[in-house]
């Protein structure tokens, strides 16, 4: 069966444990030549990518868009023209049994049979089936929605749960709980994988936390000035970010994050900025971030989050982080704590800057303060030197 050729949940990244097959780009039965995009799937908030390593035929299709499956469970198999349909039905057999060389390693579960993966459609009946998975195509029978008068907001025009929902407005899946009704929102993979990192990094990671408040009138007054003299919106976030790498290439202890048993320190500031979306937050990276002018920021971070609200960043836009950055003043949050993101070992907690009244050379003042608490992992970041990251990054935020 060495012609045959298994398509299996790939592990794209050292923490993926499952994908949402997204898009097939074939169909049972198509040619596929090597190097050709096979499916897209979502893990880990990004959309992969799986491209074809060999030319042949696609067989057999075993999940359905919108699917979820483990790393290594087979999805569909690639085989030349001439080989009986037998062969390839024994070849799904033995792969799901953990038998076949090619296979999973023994983590494949529950494949549908090969019978039933051959007649598995990748998206059936005209353009809105196309342009939807089987889950939201359930959503709208459910609510009595016609996909066919909705428009898809997804990638490439898709229609996704919300664009179902929203042309619903009056009718909500519920559940009679007793005394209430609840709505069922079922976790997305990037809600998942949030779960999932979230519950291992406060279980695992013990926190100490660090609060200071800053002036920021003068950042205030140095981000006008960049604006009224450049043509990129430069917000008190990207200058906070812009000082924050510069802070960590005087501290570099806090630039940290664990391996195993060693701890990486980190040359360049490569900066983790949290960016809110629909489906949660994605922490993309602005590289080398001490290198970049306010405005590089700026400009970087804007279209960082145009491809997260679109469904578009890749893996190098999310990974790589050295030092996290997550501010709520936008929305009115004066503190907050924040959870480290592994192996990262800092995370820097932004509040609203907000006039207040202060003392400054023993008479009363007003000035524009703001509230940051240094979330530090404590097996690797010892409390002075988080604290003498605060000061170094006071010490920036004061040059300006």
């Amino acid at each position: 069966m060495s012609d045959i050729y298994p398509i299996a949940v790939p592990k794209w990244g050292i923490e993926m444990v499952e994908g949402t097959v997204n898009l097939w780009h074939k169909q049972v039965g198509d040619r596929v030549e090597k190097g050709e995009e096979i499916f897209e799937m979502e893990s880990d908030k990004i959309v992969n990518v799986w491209e074809s390593p060999i030319d042949g035929i696609l067989r057999r299709v075993l999940a359905e868009e919108g699917d979820t499956h483990q790393v290594g469970q087979l999805l569909g198999v690639i085989a030349p023209a001439d080989v009986e349909d037998k062969m390839i039905d024994t070849f799904i057999a033995e792969f799901t049994n953990g038998t076949t060389d090619a296979g999973s390693n023994g983590e494949t579960a529950d494949t549908p049979s090969a019978s039933a993966a051959s007649a598995a459609p990748t998206a059936a009946g005209g353009d809105a089936n196309t342009r939807s998975t089987p889950a939201v195509r359930q959503l709208a029978q459910d609510l009595g929605v016609d996909l066919n008068n909705v428009s898809g907001t997804g990638r490439r025009g898709r229609i996704t749960e919300d664009d179902v929902k929203a042309a619903a407005p009056d009718q909500r899946a519920t559940s009679d709980s007793g005394d209430n009704n609840v709505d069922i929102i079922p976790l997305t993979p990037t809600r998942k994988t949030i779960a999932r990192r979230l519950t291992s990094a406060k279980q695992d990671v013990p926190h100490f936390y660090l609060t200071v408040e800053y002036e920021l009138d003068k950042l205030i007054a140095h981000r006008k000035k960049l604006n009224d003299s450049g043509s990129v919106n430069i917000s008190v976030n990207d200058m906070i970010v812009w000082c924050v790498s510069r802070a960590l290439m005087t501290e570099p202890r806090v630039n940290v994050s664990l391996v195993n048993d060693d701890i990486h320190q980190f040359r360049n500031a490569n900066v983790s900025v949290a960016v809110a979306t629909d489906d949660g937050l994605y922490p993309v990276t602005l590289r080398k971030a001490e290198e970049m002018t306010p405005a590089d920021i700026a400009t970087n971070t804007t279209q960082l989050a145009e491809k997260a609200k679109s469904g578009a960043l890749t893996k190098d836009d999310i990974t790589g982080g050295s030092f996290s950055v997550s501010n709520l003043g936008m929305f009115g949050v004066t503190n907050f704590t924040a959870i480290i993101n592994p192996p990262m070992g800092a995370i820097l907690a932004l509040g609203k800057g907000e006039q207040r009244v202060v003392v400054n050379n023993g008479e009363p003042a007003v000035a524009t303060m703001i509230s940051a608490t240094l979330s530090c992992d404590h097996r690797i970041i010892d409390g002075a030197i988080g604290a003498r990251f605060l000061q170094a990054l006071g010490e920036e935020l004061a040059k300006l």
